[in-house]
């Protein structure tokens, strides 16, 4: 029912069967708390509450969920079950028992809980925060007391007194209302397809972009079908007029559709449930980069790679030409270029027709007789677009200007005609993929001969080649497998630069 791991994406869409009574909140509110770093970067939501006893405990925060969960194991501290419950989670109902709410605190503040009592659940299995298992779930019947604010770059959780703070920094406002007539959890009347009038859970708990039901899952990755006015195609989105690249929406046969945390993490997200009004000020254009995949940033070429995600050819032009006249070093400054031309997409000479006058060609720059990769699709001088890694740029160890994607198994075939004398270069796997990784064998091969085979890569591990090429025709650039799976094998081919002679290497090139 669940999925394990960090916080998984099914923790939201529980449904109690009991309702929430109305409580008044104090005039006393938590200032800000710290939240897990995971949050909406591969991870869900998580707290640290305060026991009554002084205990601490690792809570998720699931605005997608009607009641508060504890775990099984603290029932021995919250007296005799009051009674039993019924709920649902993905259409499985199961009875657990129904305790009294105990006091719960918040940076020191008591949180203000559910009259009708809370449940107790196995939220060990929801997964762990900051190494910690889950103990329990703040859920709608809480959180409706609160104007909370989340803030992803800060890693903080805000709460405000909604009656005199400065709402003007909010960002755009979306009315919240019930889900549907039988169920008062909070949604916003649009959903991540463009479409209006679906209602769309507001669901923390779920840790991706969110869902569609089916009719929309269907019109949403329909490509033989042009978008109407207002409506996105998979793998992008659209919400509140806005453009959403690399979303990932599965189809879920539920009666509404629904928001997830990875959506809301690219914002400030301001909800104030106490006057219906979900707030958003964005503040990233994709997702925000998983915690746990380390990449390497080029912080002068941010405005350009926002382009280049965005596919905005123009305004791509426009940031390499502030790139171009700003102190940017000579390396990203090559990188920078490369990036811009890859996303003009002209036409590239195969190195057989290449001027004699031209002394060196990096084959990111060269035209392949064939291009095939284990995943994605083919690029040069950059990473193809996807909705794991959102970084562009060549990233292994360092950022290269030149270089293939070659996730395995892959295979790079060029035309030389006989008139390059050596190639030489790196290969390597994108820092991100590092870790996981089953590992590569990169080869190389001259008229169909075997000239280069490498060791097995794993980790930051490098491969360096020197190869003649002198009077080769067709040269191959392979990637095979070091295990019978290519489970995060992305492979690159980094700097691979053709020489007329015997040449040195050279940086930054």
């Amino acid at each position: 029912m669940f999925k394990p791991g960090t916080l998984g994406p099914f923790l939201g869409l529980m449904l109690l069967c009991s309702c929430a009574t109305e409580n008044a909140i104090g005039s006393t509110l938590v200032a800000e708390v710290p939240i897990n770093a995971e949050a909406g970067r591969g991870g869900g939501l998580a707290v640290t509450l305060r026991l009554d006893s002084g205990e601490e405990l690792p809570f998720v925060v699931d605005t997608g969920t009607s009641g508060t969960f504890l775990d099984k194991s603290l029932e021995p501290k919250l007296g005799k079950p009051i009674g039993t419950t019924e709920f649902q989670s993905w259409g499985v109902k199961r009875t657990c028992n129904l305790f009294a709410a105990p006091k719960l605190y918040l940076g020191g503040v008591r949180l203000v809980m559910p009259e009708t009592g809370i449940v107790t659940d196995n939220c060990q299995q929801w997964g762990s925060a900051a190494g910690r298992p889950i103990m329990g779930m703040l859920g709608f019947d809480c959180l409706r007391h609160y104007c909370l604010q989340l803030d992803f770059a800060a890693g903080k959780m805000r709460f405000l007194d909604d009656e005199r703070a400065d709402k003007r920094q909010w960002g755009t406002a979306f009315p919240i209302v019930p889900l549907n007539s039988n169920d008062g959890r909070p949604a916003v009347s649009l959903n991540l397809f463009g479409a209006q009038g679906p209602h769309s859970l507001i669901d923390s708990g779920f840790a991706t972009d969110g869902w569609l039901m089916p009719q929309y899952f269907q019109q949403w990755t329909n490509q033989a079908v042009l978008p109407a006015q207002g409506e996105a195609r998979w793998p992008n989105g659209l919400f509140g007029g806005e453009k959403y690249p690399f979303v990932s929406l599965p189809r879920i046969d539920v009666e509404s559709d629904g928001i997830g945390l990875r959506f809301l993490a690219r914002h400030l997200v301001t909800l104030d449930f106490p006057r219906q009004t979900m707030y958003l000020r964005r503040q990233s254009i994709g997702p925000l980069p998983d915690a746990t995949r380390k990449t390497t940033r080029m912080e002068a070429l941010e405005p350009l790679i926002v382009e280049v995600l965005q596919e905005d050819v123009g305004a791509a032009r426009k940031a390499l030409v502030k790139i171009e006249h700003s102190r940017a070093s000579a390396l990203e400054k090559t990188v920078a270029r490369k990036l811009a031309a890859a996303l003009e997409n002209e036409p590239k000479p195969a190195p057989a027709d290449v001027p004699p006058a031209v002394t060196q060609l990096p084959l990111g720059d060269a035209r392949p007789e064939l291009a095939e990769v284990g995943w994605l699709k083919p690029a040069a001088n950059r990473i193809p677009l996807n909705e794991d890694v959102a970084s562009p740029l060549l990233d292994s160890g360092k950022i290269y200007a030149t270089g293939l994607f070659a996730h395995s198994p892959s295979r790079y075939v060029f035309d030389l005609g006989g008139k390059w004398k050596t190639l030489r270069g790196e290969a390597g796997l994108h820092t991100a993929y590092q870790p996981a990784a089953l590992g590569v064998v990169y080869v190389i091969k001259t008229d169909g001969k075997e000239v280069f085979r490498s060791s097995i890569i794993r980790g930051a591990t490098h491969a360096d080649y020197a190869v003649d090429v002198a009077g080769v025709n067709t040269l191959e650039l392979l990637v095979e497998n070091a295990d019978e799976h290519n489970w995060a094998n992305w492979s690159l081919w980094l700097d691979p630069t053709l020489f007329r002679g015997s040449s040195k290497k050279t940086d930054g090139q």
